[in-house]
């Protein structure tokens, strides 16, 4: 029986402010994840069977999308 949503929350202070990603999941051998990464008002959203992975697949979709929104405001 589950007993609510377990979320492990990492942060990641960099120089535009501070990465937060929420991990849920990944509890079990071969167990699916998904990491929620934000950074200013960014949100994105990675899934996988591989906890460090997904963070950094996580953490680099976040950096593109950053910085294709910085390209715009330039």
């Amino acid at each position: 029986m589950k007993k609510g949503l377990t979320l492990n929350i990492l942060r990641i202070p960099v120089e535009a402010g501070v990465i937060t990603a929420f991990i849920e999941g990944f509890n079990e051998d071969q167990a699916k994840g998904t990491v929620y990464a934000e950074l200013n008002s960014e949100h994105v959203a990675a899934t996988g069977f591989n906890k460090k992975k997904t963070i950094v697949r996580a953490i680099a979709k976040l950096h593109q999308k950053n910085s294709i929104h910085q390209d715009h405001h330039q």
